[in-house]
């Protein structure tokens, strides 16, 4: 079996097929090319022909027998009539991103599991890559449905950037999801999610948080009629 074939089967890029392998002091390149022509603007959606200009770039992949894997592909800008000049949107890797979705959803997985350093240290990643990946997921996770009925929920912060900057996360505890996010670790980062509740916050009976003085003096705001 040639190793394009394989790779093929074994990536099921949707979208996508392998055209080529090599293997280097980096890791394993894997080429690409897109199955349709047309170019997708990655903001907006819209459709296009032609193509403003090109340049290769390479994904951080799944790592492959403990070698680091990349996604390579000639990747095209389209000038957008609303957005301008924008890159192509690609089937597996979010705008903007510098590594694949499976990659990404890898990276917040392993984030809700153990401290951002093991994540660090077993995905090989930067430090501050982790932050900016769990932004990304979290953001293309979301959906309209996620604050409704919340009834059991947990604050908690995730820092980045060697611990300069900080994420607050709000969790469903009867899901174990994630269902918002936003920068920052005070009070008013908190009451900014409350506020975005709005009257769907009387269904809460239980919240979770950390020491924090100023996730309790939220929560205490929004939920005055709670009990410690």
């Amino acid at each position: 079996m040639r190793a394009t074939t394989a790779f093929n089967r074994l990536f099921a890029l949707k979208g996508a097929r392998v055209i080529g392998v090599t293997l280097g002091a980096e890791g394993i390149i894997v080429g690409v090319a897109l199955t349709r022509r047309r170019l997708v603007c990655s903001r907006c959606g819209q459709i296009y022909r032609a193509t403003y200009d090109s340049s290769r770039r390479r994904w951080r992949h799944l790592d492959l027998a403990g070698r680091r894997c990349f996604v390579n592909y000639q990747l095209r800008r389209v000038e957008c009539h609303d957005c301008g000049v924008r890159v192509e949107a690609v089937p597996w890797a979010r705008p903007d991103a510098r590594h694949t979705r499976d990659f990404e959803d890898l990276v917040a997985f392993c984030a809700q599991q153990m401290a951002k350093s093991q994540v660090q240290t077993l995905l090989r990643i930067a430090w501050d890559t982790v932050g900016r990946i769990v932004e990304r997921v979290v953001a293309d996770h979301l959906d309209e449905r996620r604050l409704a009925a919340l009834v059991s929920i947990g604050c908690d912060e995730l820092s980045y950037r060697r611990g300069q900057r900080y994420l607050t996360n709000v969790a469903d505890h009867r899901s174990g999801r994630i269902v918002w996010s936003s920068p920052g670790r005070n009070a008013q980062t908190l009451q900014a999610f409350f506020d975005e509740l709005g009257e769907r916050k009387r269904s809460i009976r239980a919240v979770s948080i950390d020491m924090s003085g100023g996730y309790e003096k939220a929560v205490r705001a929004a939920l005055p009629d709670g009990r410690r």
